[in-house]
């Protein structure tokens, strides 16, 4: 992701952006009064490719849930100025969800992928996804694509579980049943 404002702006200010003529195809974030630019990355997008195919598969079999794409944003508090979040995938309960919305989710997803693009800042992931479980996201898988790990996130955790290549990634509470071999996320040439 790329920085494109750094000053603080409002929520009318961000929608005021994103709706100019050379804005309207691209994707931004707005976190803490900055609009984020989601670039687009072969190796993220791959890899939330995969991701979404096991999730998907899951879902066929337990209809309990929806997925949003790399596109799909969540307004993540209810209040004037909210930060916008747009993971590179995102489940959300059919409980939680309701009626479908036309744009914007409106209440954060139960679970968010986040995959560590070239341009990301290790720190600001980090922060990011500790963000998400403040507003409310039960589960946050951060895929570091260059170490082939995945830290794992939970709201009922202090801990921050970091899996290798080798270990089984869970869906926990949030996806009952669901587990990934770590190594399935990672093409095999990767």
């Amino acid at each position: 992701m790329s920085d494109i404002q750094k000053k603080a702006l409002s929520y009318a200010d961000y929608q005021r952006f994103c709706e100019m003529p050379e804005n309207r195809d691209r994707l931004f974030e707005f976190i803490d009064g900055e609009i984020i630019e989601k670039m687009p990355s072969f190796e993220p997008s791959e890899l939330a490719t995969e991701i979404i195919y096991f999730l998907k598969h899951y879902l066929k079999q337990n209809p309990i849930g929806r997925l949003t794409a790399p596109d799909g944003s969540y307004i993540m508090s209810d209040d004037d100025d909210p930060d916008v979040f747009i993971p590179d995938v995102g489940y959300i309960s059919n409980e939680r969800l309701g009626k479908t919305p036309e744009r914007e989710v409106l209440v954060p997803p139960d679970l968010a992928v986040e995959i560590k693009s070239p341009t990301d800042r290790l720190r600001a992931i980090r922060r990011k996804a500790e963000k998400y479980l403040s507003y409310g996201t039960r589960m946050v898988w951060v895929i570091f694509p260059e170490t082939k790990t995945v830290e794992v996130y939970d709201i009922e955790s202090e801990d921050v579980q970091i899996l290798g290549i080798e270990d089984i990634l869970s869906g926990g509470n949030v996806l009952p049943g669901f587990t990934l071999a770590v190594k399935d996320i990672f093409p095999a040439d990767m």
